[in-house]
């Protein structure tokens, strides 16, 4: 039977024929006639003449699912409408153009697909019906036609809700698309078990689950911190922008963190080294320490330039945001508008500059002398083994002596800041073990599993969030660990069983550590008066190196203090301390060395309260989806123990299945919206700052009217000349007007004006 009739068959008032302009020409479409489909398909997906439908999209549906049988994809050629009405339509072959390149094919390697097929519906709507008719049909190809590889075709593959909000969760959770898609693999079976590509999967994590133009970044941010203000009223934030609106700082900080700060605020680390989102902002965390030693999240900020100006307003803020209360030691990099704000903001706090940033660049500072390996050995035994502050200052002067180095600019402003770097000016003061900002590079180590430069705000958010609840996780699991678990105590000291019995594991592993080295220790009393001792101890470091250290005791208070400064830096008893207490047979230290601050018997308020994590805002299908979803699970646990229970879960799916569908088709016809609408009139005029575009290809957009006109002028101007060209060289020319001229157009932005107020913070 030959599909491809006239429309006779159809009343001729209800039918319109502005399609025929784009049929294939007559002498072209009858040698593709021999051409069939190389599969036999079911008589019953066969388009034909007359079939009638619900709607146009039924129409539609059936052509596709009758492609994918024969073995290929379809396209909608054309829509002709009659005001917002559609009254036709024309659904072709997707190979059905026929595309010529102005570039050489020598020089155009992309495939292209235009064959200028034949095959093709024409579909119209019946006047005081409502239903939709196929008035013509073409079945013949002008290409070979395969089934099997049909599934493979853009038009057929397809993502599932499923698959969907699979692929969310484990783009939140900084899951790799190649990896998600393996699972998927995996749990089908095999790539061709799957009705769609890898490809597939990242455009959709491209296109929608990262799809936050830049105009909508900086609401959608502000929305977030709205948000999580309304979950908790102690969720705190502030913003600084600037006259056209742009985010120009930033900070944050959750009511877990800020609770926290009451225990572990008396030192921070606030680290700049980070900034990866495409607006080249960059990130500031601020970092303490908690009773297990692990790094603890106090706030978060984004700064669009690391001025004083800008660091004040941070610091101002974030000590709004802890109650005014300045910490006892904060350490930085080596910035001076660092050290300018915070001398302004926290003037009783003590500074320190991270040791390790400073030694880092010793290389690159002393390169140029002879012996350059020596003097970077001889700085580093200078500033960790001077014990006092006038040995290292002798030490210093000797080490410029030795290697004529007296003259360096950078080693002397080095040395008149040394109160600011140098351990043995710093060690007298309580630091929770920190001398480097590495517990704030620890936690941007994090976020590099999950960002890139051309993220978002709101991306960037939301991995802080995953940051804030892997910190909360790793804490929960130390306490557990420490109400369930007993670290045994390695020697018989009662001491070390005091220690056992206070300190959280992660400390008692560092008294630990003290109490195993004490036997590279050796005491000597040097004078004693008045119940007040001075001891000598040398600890071996190697075969031939010994230390010396100077400890005393005073037994009246039950006081030790050695000359390495372990307890007052990190409060934990060193080794050279324990080994004077162990020869004065001290069998119980005096409170004063079990410090609160390391217990594991305190109950902390911050652990009563969850971290914020923003809830995803899904559409209402996704929310009934996902819980759904997690009810069926536990029918489907119990079902699966045996086939008997198996067997009556598939019948009772059939049965529900053919009640919603039936339910579905007498609601067919019907629509229904549903939207959440949120009041956030506050955060409407935010806009994002300006895109940072780092090398590569340039983003063209659509040109103006006078752009155009340049561009066709010199196009126009540019084939003149190719012409000329022609008439001397025709092998030349051949290959000359083959070329195409592209033009580069700037991205204009336009922003809303300036308010009068440039600040927002909760």
């Amino acid at each position: 039977m030959d599909h491809s009739t006239s429309d006779s068959q159809l009343n001729p008032g209800e039918v319109d024929y502005e399609f025929e302009s784009n049929e294939v020409p007559e002498p072209v479409y009858l040698q593709f006639m021999a051409l069939k489909p190389l599969s036999v398909v079911d008589d019953e997906l066969v388009p034909k003449v007359g079939m009638t439908f619900t709607t146009l999209e039924d129409a539609g549906k059936f052509y596709r699912n009758y492609a994918k049988a024969a073995g290929f994809s379809t396209r909608v050629r054309c829509t002709n409408r009659k005001g917002n009405e559609i009254k036709n339509q024309l659904i072709t072959c997707s190979r059905e153009r026929k595309w010529k390149s102005k570039i050489s094919p020598t020089e155009k390697t992309n495939p292209t697909a235009g064959l200028n097929c034949p095959a093709r519906i024409y579909i119209h709507t019946l006047k005081d019906v409502g239903a939709w008719i196929i008035s013509k049909v073409v079945l013949d190809h002008s290409h070979p036609c395969c089934p099997s590889k049909a599934e493979i075709l853009k038009q057929h593959r397809e993502l599932s809700m499923s698959i969907r909000r699979t692929i969310e969760n484990n783009e939140e959770a900084g899951i790799r698309p190649s990896k998600t898609y393996q699972s998927f693999v995996a749990a089908a079976g095999g790539h061709r078990e799957l009705n769609f590509i890898e490809k597939d999967v990242k455009n959709y994590i491209t296109r929608e689950v990262r799809n936050v133009s830049e105009q909508e970044d900086a609401k959608e941010f502000g929305k977030y911190l709205l948000r999580m203000k309304e979950k908790n009223q102690n969720f705190f934030f502030e913003l600084q922008l600037e006259e056209d609106q742009s985010i120009k700082l930033a900070f944050w900080a959750d009511a877990r963190s800020r609770a926290a700060f009451e225990y572990f605020g008396d030192v921070i680390s606030f680290d700049t080294t980070y900034n990866t989102n495409r607006y080249n902002l960059v990130c500031g965390s601020f970092v303490g320490v908690n009773h297990h030693g692990q790094s603890t999240l106090l706030g978060c900020s984004l700064m669009k330039n690391e001025e004083i100006e800008s660091f004040k307003w941070l610091f101002q803020c974030w000590l709004r945001c802890m109650g005014g209360n300045a910490p006892k030691g904060f350490l930085t990099d080596q910035c001076a508008s660092m050290k300018r704000a915070l001398e302004a903001c926290m003037p009783t706090t003590i500074h320190r500059w991270c040791i390790w940033h400073i030694m880092k660049k010793i290389p690159n500072k002393l390169n140029g002398y002879k012996g350059h390996a020596d003097i970077e050995q001889e700085m580093s035994q200078v500033v960790w083994n001077s014990h006092s502050k006038d040995s290292f200052d002798r030490n210093w002067n000797d080490f410029l002596l030795n290697f004529g180095l007296t003259d360096n600019k950078w080693l002397s402003d080095l040395y008149e800041d040394r109160h600011i770097w140098v351990p043995i000016y710093l060690d007298h003061h309580f630091w929770a073990g920190m001398r480097s900002t590495q517990r704030s590079k620890s936690m941007h180590s994090f976020f590099n599993k999950y960002i890139t430069r051309n993220n978002s705000l709101i991306q960037f958010v939301k991995q802080y969030d995953n940051c804030l609840g892997s910190r909360e996780q790793a804490e929960r699991e130390s306490d557990a660990a420490d109400f369930h678990t007993v670290i045994p105590c390695a020697t018989k000291s009662s001491i070390e069983a005091q220690f056992q019995e206070a300190y959280t594991h992660a400390k008692f592993r560092e008294v630990q550590a003290q109490f195993r080295g004490k036997v590279n220790c050796i005491t000597r009393l040097k004078n004693s008066a008045l119940c007040y001792s001075v001891y000598e101890v040398k600890e071996q470091v190697s075969s031939s190196i010994f230390n010396k250290f100077v400890v005393t005791y005073d037994s009246v208070a039950a006081e030790v203090k050695c000359q390495c400064l372990l307890f007052e830096s990190r409060g934990i008893l060193c080794r050279h301390a324990l080994s004077v207490l162990s020869f004065e047979q001290v069998s119980q230290v005096s409170p004063r060395y079990i410090l609160e601050r390391w217990s594991k018997k305190v109950k902390r308020r911050h652990t009563h309260i969850k971290s914020s994590h923003d809830e995803p805002l899904m559409e209402p299908r996704s929310k009934r989806f996902d819980q759904l979803v997690f009810r069926s699970q536990n029918i489907c646990e119990f079902a699966s123990e045996s086939e008997e229970l198996t067997a009556i879960l598939h019948r009772a799916y059939d049965n529900v299945m053919a009640e919603m569908e039936a339910l579905k088709a007498k609601r067919k016809g019907t629509s229904s919206l549903s939207h959440e609408d949120t009041n956030l009139e506050s955060v409407n005029e935010l806009q994002s700052p300006p895109r940072i575009r780092t090398r590569g290809r340039l983003k063209n957009r659509l040109g103006s009217k006078l752009e155009k006109q340049i561009a066709n002028a010199t196009k126009k101007k540019k084939t003149k000349v190719l012409s000329e060209i022609k008439l001397f060289d025709t092998a030349s020319a051949a290959h000359s007007n083959s070329s195409q001229y592209q033009g580069h157009v700037m991205n204009y932005q336009f922003r809303v004006p300036a308010a009068r107020d440039n600040s927002l913070g909760v």
